[in-house]
């Protein structure tokens, strides 16, 4: 990423071993995540050696929603699999891996970072809905980059917690998003440092690319991205991130709620009747995985 300032590059490596850590399994469990014929044992072999997604998993599989009072308990893994489903299963161990990251961390004065958790599940199951809506050909990265957008915000808070509280009080104050409060503060954008970060993990590109531009609406403007399907998938996290945010899901960090641009709502052919159906699907997507994310938000 030629194109991110040398003030970015330099303030990571000046705090080398101060970033959030990335769990030791993230890239592993992201290539079973994007591939939609992984193997079984694959993933299985990951939960077994992780043993905070070993436990979430068979909390998953033995809660009541699932069991519906009927089911006995279970203490394997390949039968939590089965109970669960493989896509399930994928899903709650990138939220306990990427949930580590989280608890890393304090939380701050005005801001909850559990909040924040729930926002960020909110856009990667809002970003999945979009991308089935829309036919996307990435969808298989959809969820993981819903989960990660907003990555740069835990560095932020991790550099500076007084700096962040400030940015989220000034765009406040303001009726500002905190994209904008970047921009007049002249401070670091949350997306191209989460953009950076994720490059220096060595995670998947295209996680990297709508990391980045995720707030950019023009297509011109996102430097180096060719591919259509990319650019529909960054689409796609934007909206996703817009439609949690009108839903009340969670907390970014900022209360305004701007209007997509013309010019986006054009390119995807969004009226005002798509929409509506939109966050109708969003809406119905969240519901559907309130009873999974309360079980998860629980000690």
């Amino acid at each position: 990423m030629n194109d991110i300032p040398a003030e970015y590059h330099n303030l990571v490596e000046s705090l080398a071993g101060e970033l959030p850590s990335i769990p030791l399994i993230m890239n592993d469990l992201l290539k079973i995540i994007s591939d939609s014929n992984a193997a079984l044992f694959a993933l299985r072999d990951i939960i077994k050696n992780d043993k905070a997604i070993f436990s979430k998993v068979l909390k998953f599989a033995n809660s009541v929603e699932i069991r519906q009072g009927t089911t006995e308990r279970i203490t394997s893994i390949s039968d939590a699999i089965q109970r669960l489903g493989l896509e399930n299963v994928k899903k709650i161990a990138l939220n306990t891996s990427v949930f580590k990251l989280f608890e890393e961390l304090d939380n701050q004065e005005n801001f909850k970072l559990d909040d924040l958790w729930m926002h960020s599940c909110g856009v990667a199951i809002a970003t999945e809905t979009l991308a089935e809506r829309f036919e996307s050909k990435l969808s298989e990265h959809a969820y993981s980059c819903g989960l990660l957008h907003d990555l740069g915000k835990l560095a932020k808070i991790k550099f500076s917690p007084k700096n962040f509280v400030f940015e989220i009080n000034h765009a406040s104050e303001n009726n500002f998003c905190i994209h904008t409060t970047e921009h007049n503060l002249r401070s670091l954008k949350h997306d191209v440092l989460g953009a950076l970060i994720v490059q220096k993990w060595g995670i998947s590109p295209v996680v990297e690319e709508t990391t980045r531009w995720h707030h950019t609406v023009k297509k011109s403007d996102r430097g180096g991205i060719e591919d259509p399907n990319m650019h529909k998938l960054i689409d796609l996290v934007k909206l996703a991130n817009h439609l949690i945010k009108e839903l009340q899901f969670g907390n970014s960090g900022y209360s305004a709620k701007p209007d997509l641009p013309p010019e986006f709502l054009r390119r995807r052919k969004i009226d005002a009747e798509e929409y509506k159906n939109c966050k109708e699907a969003v809406e119905t997507a969240l519901d559907a995985e309130a009873d999974h994310l309360a079980i998860f938000s629980k000690e």
